[in-house]
């Protein structure tokens, strides 16, 4: 997914990512808002072709523009893939039966179950 990504399963998983690894979670945050900056700039190139093209002004030598957001959308991906790996570098995994999150920290294994304050 390009420029969107999935949103958490959980709230365990979301937090679980956070305390396993905060730079990966970090960074993955960093990627989502990249993805979303690189989606208002498909629209936004998508709108300016549309506009020259509909007053006249448009030429095949501006289809270049739209590399500007594909570029953005694939760095957004590679910031979000690197979060997982290092997620799964220290033994993350999320157990979507139980809605628990572990991960090995200083050689033990941690788990984190949100629980709802209702």
């Amino acid at each position: 997914m390009l420029f969107m990504h999935p949103m958490w399963d959980n709230e365990s998983q979301r937090i679980g990512m956070q305390k396993c690894t905060p730079a990966g979670y970090a960074l993955h945050s960093i990627g989502e808002l990249v993805g979303f900056i690189g989606l208002l700039t498909l629209f936004a190139v998508i709108a300016t072709l549309s506009w020259k093209l509909f007053r006249g002004t448009f030429h095949a030598s501006l289809l270049w523009w739209i590399a500007l957001p594909l570029t953005i959308g694939i760095i957004s991906e590679l910031m979000v893939a690197i979060s997982w790996r290092m997620a799964r570098k220290r033994g993350f995994h999320y157990d979507y039966d139980k809605r628990e999150a572990s991960w090995t920290e200083a050689g033990e294994r941690r788990s984190y179950k949100y629980e709802s304050p209702n």
